[in-house]
């Protein structure tokens, strides 16, 4: 009788044991996985940022994982960016854990979502006094924005602005979802942000592709086009701020500045070579307004695509070819009536009327990219013949002008070669290439000219991070 009750007992505890130990199993080589890419992912970064973190988030009943209390701290700059949660959502397990093997080989899951909660940016803090100083040489050599037009002699908000608005802090939520549908062959791609005392945003679109198989490769090939786009915007408290920042300037009223704003905004349109009807306009300008709001809609059954795309010979050519549903502040809007033209290229009075500053025009030599600089050096060829003082002196060398070209560098010299054109390679296979600004016992500085022309960005650099270095010269 005792016998068959310990079998009884040890059955049972079998039975409540087996599935608990296959859960902690699971669970901890998924803890592991997670731990280990967010790791790697750490790693990967350190160049540029340490990041920490607190928890590691994982559901296996919908498939979550992520982590929580995230901060990250700009290297070489004070202050950390803090991040609640991000938490990542698959449509299984096995992708999950295979997820760096498959994106890897191109391969996406039929649904894929990213959660970020609480995203932390402290507008006093060290990285943004840095970062506001690169955003506003860019700005300042594109010329100014309709943001802030009458807004005094401003041509772009700088950081201590938008704390001046009353904004100490910026705190925001982004989700983005994905799913791919394999009977009617659509990418469905979903977007939406919420920003504190700011702006709501969100955005949806359909994309049709000639292939049932949800890989990198053949979607690029596939024949993309674009069969529906959605978007929304709410003002949360941004636009009462600027106008009443923008009114205390100009020592005005909040109305009389609103009024100001709305015939520099007309004139900033057709110096564009826009020609807008007086009740699109007064639309236009409503977004402006406390509680603003716009929402836009664009149905192409057909698709429109590359094809599509090369019939646009003009802005307007575009807007016929979507003919979009628009409202702003919840009433449609009809969109005739718009005309556009090349602006005149000798506006200059217009722009002075709009305190616009064309300072970005005289710097030509500057605004070459590294590239360009580098293809300009003259080299003389091995063998050339070389005149010194005059046809008498005329010998041909055997030995040429040293060829200027990028040579590796031990990284204790790099600070003998401030200001000269570098290339900076990291232990994680990054490569950042531009200008050499600082070296510091702990960070290289690097300045590196934008794509467009416009402006310059600065990365800082651990050093410990840096892998080689290589100077022209």
């Amino acid at each position: 009788m005792q016998n068959k009750l310990i079998k009884r007992v040890a059955t049972l505890l079998s039975i409540i044991l087996i599935p608990v130990l296959l859960f902690a199993g699971v669970y901890g080589f998924v803890w592991w996985k997670v731990s280990e890419f967010a790791d790697g992912f750490s790693r990967d970064i350190s160049p540029f940022a340490e990041m920490k973190y607190k928890q590691i988030h994982i559901d296996l009943a919908e498939a979550e994982v992520g982590l929580r209390g995230m901060s990250f701290t700009p290297t070489g700059m004070e202050g950390d960016i803090g991040l609640e949660s991000a938490i990542l959502k698959a449509p299984s397990w096995g992708f999950i854990l295979s997820l760096e093997e498959k994106l890897s080989q191109g391969e996406l899951p039929e649904e894929f979502n990213v959660d970020i909660k609480g995203l932390d940016i402290d507008l006093k803090s060290g990285y943004m006094q840095d970062w506001g100083r690169m955003a506003s040489d860019v700005q300042r050599q594109a010329g100014p924005g309709y943001d802030t037009l009458g807004c005094g002699k401003l041509q772009h908000f700088s950081v201590a602005d938008m704390r001046k608005m009353g904004y100490s802090r910026i705190r925001s939520d982004l989700s983005v979802q994905y799913s791919f549908d394999t009977v009617d062959k659509e990418l469905n791609f979903d977007m939406q942000s919420k920003t504190t005392n700011m702006a709501d945003m969100s955005m949806s679109m359909d994309i049709g592709v000639a292939s049932d198989s949800l890989n990198m490769q053949t979607i690029v090939f596939a024949q993309p086009k674009l069969k529906r786009v959605e978007a929304r915007f709410y003002d949360r408290g941004y636009n009462k701020r600027r106008s009443t920042f923008c009114a205390d300037l100009n020592k005005e009223s909040v109305a009389d500045y609103r009024l100001r704003y709305a015939e520099l905004f007309n004139q900033r349109l057709e110096y564009d070579g826009w020609t807008v009807p007086e009740s699109l306009l007064s639309a236009l300008d409503s977004i402006n307004k406390p509680g603003g709001s716009m929402y836009f809609r664009v149905d192409l059954p057909q698709g429109f695509g590359m094809q599509s795309m090369a019939m646009v010979q003009s802005p307007v050519d575009l807007i016929d070819a979507l003919n979009p549903y628009v409202e702003f502040n919840g009433k449609p809007i009809i969109l005739d009536g718009i005309s556009w033209s090349e602006p005149d290229p000798d506006g200059q009075r217009l722009l002075h009327e709009l305190n616009m500053s064309d300072s970005a025009e005289g710097d030509d030599q500057e605004g070459l990219v590294l590239g360009e600089r580098l293809e300009a050096e003259e080299v003389v060829e091995a063998g050339a013949p070389v005149y010194e003082k005059g046809p008498s002196y005329f010998r041909n060398r055997s030995s040429k002008k040293a060829e200027k070209s990028f040579k590796t560098v031990e990284l204790p010299k790099l600070s003998s070669h401030i200001g000269e054109p570098v290339i900076l390679y990291t232990y994680f296979g990054r490569k950042v290439q531009g200008k050499l600004i600082t070296v510091t016992e702990k960070v290289v500085t690097v300045e590196h000219r934008l794509v467009d022309g416009r402006g310059t960005a600065t990365y800082p650099i651990a050093r410990n991070k840096i892998q080689s270095a290589r100077l022209y010269y």
